[in-house]
């Protein structure tokens, strides 16, 4: 990894165990996180979202533009990758969206 990767993966494995993903869990998602960014895949997790509430027990705060339930976000879900059309970054953005190495 170069430095705006290890950057984006320290503050994304920082976020995901605010929100209450395991150190192992984070650590595996951070890094599997670092390979779509180098693919330019344009999904998100619900982990990396400015929206998301809670810590273990999630609700998104822009349910309605996300287009999910208001309260009680099944885990499966925040950690899928997906496409989300109520996405605001909490986090660094990825390489692909302008951050060069």
């Amino acid at each position: 990894m170069n430095t705006a990767e290890i950057d984006a993966f320290m503050a994304r494995l920082a976020r995901f165990t605010d929100k209450g993903a395991s150190y192992d869990e984070a650590e595996r998602l951070a890094d599997a996180l670092v390979a779509r960014d180098r693919q330019g895949d344009d999904r998100r997790l619900c982990l990396e979202c400015a929206h998301l509430q809670g810590a273990g027990r999630w609700r998104c705060g822009n349910w309605r533009h996300a287009d999910v339930g208001r309260e009680a976000l099944a885990r499966d879900l925040v950690l899928m990758l997906q496409r989300c059309a109520g996405f605001a970054a909490s986090v660094n953005p990825p390489l692909s969206e302008g951050r060069q190495p």
